[in-house]
């Protein structure tokens, strides 16, 4: 017991900053229905990952995160022109055309980088299991400040997630904030990609709002909700990892998806 607290400390208390972060950026994600978004920008800051690595950097320095934040930049611009009054085509099929073209761009790249195939992997289920103090201070300290930024602006980013069309009305401009939205979004996911991997970071998004949304109406509650599962989640996946000897973000991930199924199966007796 004691080896597993001191080789887990450190990854099971990234993980649950994660899992706060997240799940309120996964409330706005979820309400306005861009449910891939997150992926979709977890990939694109992969691929500044990879263009990083290609030019001879390494995961976890300043300068892959700095290439990777830009990178993510740019999908949060392209994100945020796809909004339109027509729809005539889903934002979420330009939001699914962009994680294709830019996961396609980062196969691309790491078929030159030697060990490119491991990349691509650590890329996909992340290595929270060598996550140092350190990387949990700072990822605890940017997360901290992209939350005060999300408190500050809260009412107009709740206003245009939940009622776009009252927002335009009330004259705001939903490109604008929409593009400050994915920049804290993205600026979030460029580091937990580089920790957790691009399944994690989607599943800590979304499966933990939508569970609190099938249960829960208000948006408290859903959160105290959410922030519980995610906890029962990364626990049980975590032990289950150190047990087995498996990959610590898709037992998490997995874990996720279990509680969901679990849940949906005895909704219909708790609403009785």
């Amino acid at each position: 017991m004691n080896g597993f607290f001191e080789m887990m400390a450190a990854p099971i208390a990234t993980a649950l900053v994660l899992v706060a972060m997240h799940s309120h950026l996964g409330y706005h994600v979820v309400r306005r229905g861009v449910i891939f978004v997150d992926i979709a920008l977890a990939q694109v800051a992969a691929f500044g990952v990879a263009i990083a690595l290609l030019m001879g950097g390494e995961i976890g320095t300043g300068t892959t995160w700095a290439v990777a934040l830009g990178s993510t930049f740019l999908g949060a611009l392209l994100i945020s022109r796809t909004r339109t009054r027509n729809h005539t085509v889903p934002q979420e099929a330009y939001i699914g055309i962009i994680y294709a073209v830019f996961s396609a761009a980062m196969i691309l790249v790491l078929t030159q980088v030697p060990h490119g195939g491991e990349e691509i992997r650590h890329l996909l289920v992340g290595a929270i299991l060598w996550v140092t103090w350190p990387v949990f201070f700072k990822t605890a300290a940017l997360y901290g400040l992209m939350g005060l930024l999300l408190w500050i602006w809260r009412g107009p980013l709740l206003r245009i997630s939940t009622n776009p069309r009252g927002a335009r009305s009330a004259g705001l401009r939903l490109r604008r904030w929409d593009l400050l939205f994915y920049m804290i979004l993205g600026t979030v996911v460029t580091s937990s990609v580089q920790i957790a991997g691009v399944l994690l970071v989607f599943t800590l998004l979304v499966v933990p709002t939508v569970m609190g949304m099938r249960l829960f109406g208000g948006m408290r509650v859903q959160f105290l909700y959410t922030l519980a599962v995610g906890v029962l989640a990364v626990a049980i996946g975590s032990a289950a990892s150190y047990a087995l000897d498996l990959p610590t973000g898709a037992a998490i991930v997995c874990t996720f998806g279990l509680l969901l199924g679990a849940q949906v199966l005895i909704e219909p007796y708790l609403k009785k």
